[in-house]
């Protein structure tokens, strides 16, 4: 990793599954340039945690792919916030991006399209 570039500050938040929130740490910290800062439990404690330290990638657990309010309201709070939703049993995903860019949906098709 260069070491010039930061590396992403990335939050694991309310995955009920302990044994999907170890892979999804262990996946995320074998990603270069990302480094897991904290793991909760608890979706209240997110205002407090993103008040207290730059987040850049917020991994959290949901149910039937809807987003929880609060990650709605961080979301609008840090413009820069990717937020990955692991839906269920973290077989599926929903990424959620605020102000999203043609680059970024060219971006993200380019990575995901063709799987």
């Amino acid at each position: 990793m260069d070491e010039s570039v930061q590396p992403l500050q990335c939050l694991i938040a309310d995955i009920p599954q302990a044994v999907l929130v170890d892979i999804v740490q262990r996946i995320a910290e074998e990603t270069e340039n990302v480094k897991v800062v904290d793991r909760i439990t608890d979706i209240a404690e997110l205002p407090a945690i993103m008040d207290s330290q730059p987040i850049d990638v917020l991994i959290i657990g949901m149910e039937k792919f809807v987003i929880p309010q609060i990650c709605s309201d961080m979301l609008n709070k840090f413009s820069n916030l990717l937020i990955v939703g692991l839906v269920d049993d973290g077989r599926k995903a929903a990424v959620y991006i605020n102000d999203v860019t043609s680059h970024e949906v060219n971006k993200i098709i380019g990575i995901l399209g063709r799987r």
